[in-house]
C-alpha cells in the first residue's frame, strides 16, 4: 500500500490524540502543515450582504449600501484571492437595481472580472430567498411599483437568465458546476422555477446536487476538497438539529458519500463566534454569517428564547410582547471568512467588516480528512473552557422602571399592549477576554425566599465581536418585574460557551423588594 507522508502523518497524529493535544494553529505551525509561500487556492467567503442601493456620500456603516460589500472585497483583493463566494441574499428585496448595487460595487473593485493588473477572479455567487422573492415581503414591490406591468420590469425573479446575464456577465444557471484552479465548486441558486407572485415557498435543494453527484461525482478527485453553496443550512450539520433556517435533509444526504465535500450556507446569520458554525460528520459543512447584521438564535432554547432577542413559533410573538428587554442590535456587527487552501490543510480566517477584526483564532482542517474529525462538535468542546468572569467581580442590582414590549399577531388580529414595570435591574460585568473561553450566553436566575424562581436567557453584548473589540468587555444586565416575587430576592449569573460549558456563577446578596 502506497502511503504518502502527509497521510501517515496526519492519520498517526489522529490515531495517537495529537490534535486533541496541540489542536488548531499550533499543531500545523509546528509540524509544518501551513506550507509557506502562496496557497494553491485562496477565496473570499461571505453571505447575507442584503443591499438596496450604491452608496454614495453615506458611511459604511449605513443600512443597506453596498459600502461594506465594497470594502470587504477590496479586503480580498489585497489578499489575492482567486474567488469570492456569496452564499445567498445579496439584493434584499429581489430588485433589479439592488442586484445592480452589488454588480457595482464588484466591477469598481474587480473591472471586467479581473485584478487591475489583468489577472482573472471568479464569482461563485448563489441567490437567496430575499433575491427569489423578497420583493413580496410586505408587499414591496407591489407598494413602489402599483402597476403590475411596470413592476415585471423591476423584479429580478420575471426574468432571472436576462436579467443575471447582463448584470454579472455570465449565463445563469439554477446549478451551476466552475472549475477554479482545479478546484470543483458547485452552486445552488434559491429558484423553484415558478413564476412572479406565487407565494414564499422554498426550492427543492439537493435534488439537483443529487443528480450532479450520481452523474459526475465519481469523476471528482478524492485527494481534494470540493466545495457546494446555496443560502439555508443542510440540515443537521453546522449549529445543529435546532439550527433556523435549514434545508430538507437531501443535500445532507448528497454529501455524506463524500468525505472531502466542503458546504457553504448562509440564512440564519448566526455569528462566526459561535464555534459551531463549522461542522464535521461525514462531510464539513459551514455557515458564513452575514455581511450586514448579526441573526439571533431564535430557536435555540424553546419555547421562550433569550429575553432579549425574538422567539420563534406561532405563540412567540405572545412570550416576546411581555419581554422587558429590547431585541439585541447586531447591525454593527459585520462578518466574513478568507479561506487558503494548502496540499495538507485549508486555514480559515474570520472577520469582521467594520472594525476590521479577527474574531478568533483561525480555523485549519486538515486534507485529507481525518478521524476524529478535529471539527465534530464533540473534538471542538474538549478545546474550549467555560467563560469566567473577572477575579472580585460582583452583581449590581437596582431598581428601575421598565416597559414590556408589546406586540401583535402576524396576521393582526390579536395585540397585547405595552406596559409599564418596576423592575430589578440585574448588571454583570463582561467575561474574561479568551479566544478559547469565549462567553457565548448568560443564565439569570430570581429565586425569593417563599421559593418562587424565574430564569431567563441573554445573549451578552458582545458576544458576536472579536475579543478585543470595545463591546466584548462591557457588561450586560436583565430585567425582572418585581411583582412577580413576593419579600426578598436573590439572583445568581452563570456564563457559558456555545457548546454549553457552564462558568462559575456570580451569586448576589438578598435584596429586599418593598
Amino acid at each position: 500500500m502506497n502511503i504518502s507522508r502527509r497521510q501517515f502523518f496526519i492519520g498517526g497524529a489522529a490515531a495517537t490524540g495529537m490534535f486533541g493535544a496541540f489542536g488548531g494553529n499550533r499543531f500545523f505551525a509546528a509540524a509544518g502543515f501551513k506550507a509557506d509561500g502562496a496557497p494553491k487556492l485562496r477565496f473570499g467567503v461571505v453571505s447575507d450582504i442584503h443591499i438596496t442601493k450604491v452608496g454614495a456620500d453615506e458611511k459604511m456603516e449605513g443600512w443597506g449600501n453596498n459600502l461594506t460589500f465594497k470594502h470587504t472585497l477590496e479586503w480580498f483583493r489585497s489578499q489575492n484571492v482567486d474567488a469570492v463566494v456569496i452564499a445567498g441574499d445579496m439584493a434584499d428585496k429581489g430588485m433589479v437595481d439592488q442586484m445592480e448595487a452589488v454588480a457595482q460595487a464588484w466591477y469598481a473593485v474587480f473591472p471586467d472580472d479581473r485584478y487591475p493588473d489583468g489577472r482573472p477572479i471568479e464569482k461563485v455567487f448563489v441567490m437567496g430567498n430575499h433575491d427569489y422573492h423578497g420583493y413580496l415581503y410586505g408587499d414591496y414591490a407591489a407598494k413602489v411599483y402599483p402597476d403590475k406591468d411596470e413592476r415585471v420590469k423591476h423584479v429580478l425573479r420575471s426574468d432571472f437568465a436576462t436579467r443575471w446575464k447582463r448584470i454579472f456577465n455570465e449565463d445563469y444557471a439554477r446549478f451551476y458546476c466552475k472549475k477554479i484552479k482545479g478546484y470543483t465548486f458547485l452552486g445552488q441558486h434559491w429558484d423553484d422555477g415558478k413564476g412572479m407572485e406565487t407565494g414564499h415557498g422554498s426550492c427543492d435543494f439537493g435534488a439537483e446536487l443529487q443528480a450532479f453527484l450520481a452523474a459526475k461525482g465519481g469523476t471528482l478527485d478524492p485527494s481534494l476538497p470540493f466545495f457546494y453553496v446555496q443560502h439555508p443550512h443542510p440540515k443537521d450539520t453546522c449549529y445543529g438539529s435546532w439550527a433556523w433556517g435549514h434545508d430538507s435533509g437531501k443535500v445532507t444526504q448528497a454529501l455524506s458519500a463524500y468525505p472531502n465535500a466542503i458546504a457553504f450556507s448562509g440564512h440564519s446569520h448566526y455569528s462566526l463566534t459561535d464555534e459551531r458554525s463549522v461542522w464535521q460528520g461525514a462531510f464539513t459543512s459551514v455557515g458564513t454569517s452575514s455581511l450586514r447584521y448579526s441573526g439571533m438564535p431564535y430557536n435555540e432554547c424553546p419555547p421562550f428564547g433569550y429575553e432579549n432577542t425574538a422567539t420563534e413559533g406561532k405563540k412567540g410573538w405572545r412570550y416576546d410582547a411581555a419581554k422587558l428587554m429590547r431585541r439585541f442590535a447586531a447591525g454593527d456587527c459585520r462578518q466574513g471568512m478568507l479561506w487558503s487552501v494548502y496540499d495538507d490543510c485549508i486555514v480559515v480566517k474570520r472577520r469582521e467588516f467594520l472594525s476590521n477584526l479577527d474574531l478568533g483564532d483561525d480555523w485549519v482542517l486538515p486534507l485529507p480528512s481525518v478521524e476524529p474529525k478535529p471539527f465534530a462538535f464533540a473534538e471542538r468542546a474538549k478545546k474550549f473552557r467555560a467563560p469566567s468572569f473577572p477575579a472580585g467581580a460582583k452583581l449590581a442590582v437596582s431598581t428601575v422602571k421598565a416597559k414590556s414590549r408589546g406586540g401583535k399577531s402576524r396576521n393582526g388580529k390579536e395585540s397585547l399592549p405595552s406596559v409599564e414595570k418596576s423592575a430589578f435591574k440585574v448588571v454583570v460585568p463582561a467575561a474574561v477576554a479568551d479566544r478559547n473561553a469565549r462567553l457565548y450566553k448568560l443564565e439569570f436566575v430570581a429565586e425569593s425566599k417563599d421559593g418562587t424562581k424565574k430564569t431567563k436567557l441573554i445573549m451578552p453584548e458582545g458576544f458576536n465581536h472579536a475579543v478585543g473589540h470595545a463591546k466584548a468587555s462591557a457588561p450586560s444586565f436583565c430585567l425582572f418585574a418585581r411583582d412577580e416575587f413576593n419579600g426578598e430576592v436573590r439572583f445568581t449569573v452563570t456564563p457559558f460557551n456555545c457548546f454549553g460549558a457552564r462558568g462559575t456563577p456570580l451569586v448576589s446578596d438578598w435584596v429586599a423588594n418593598t
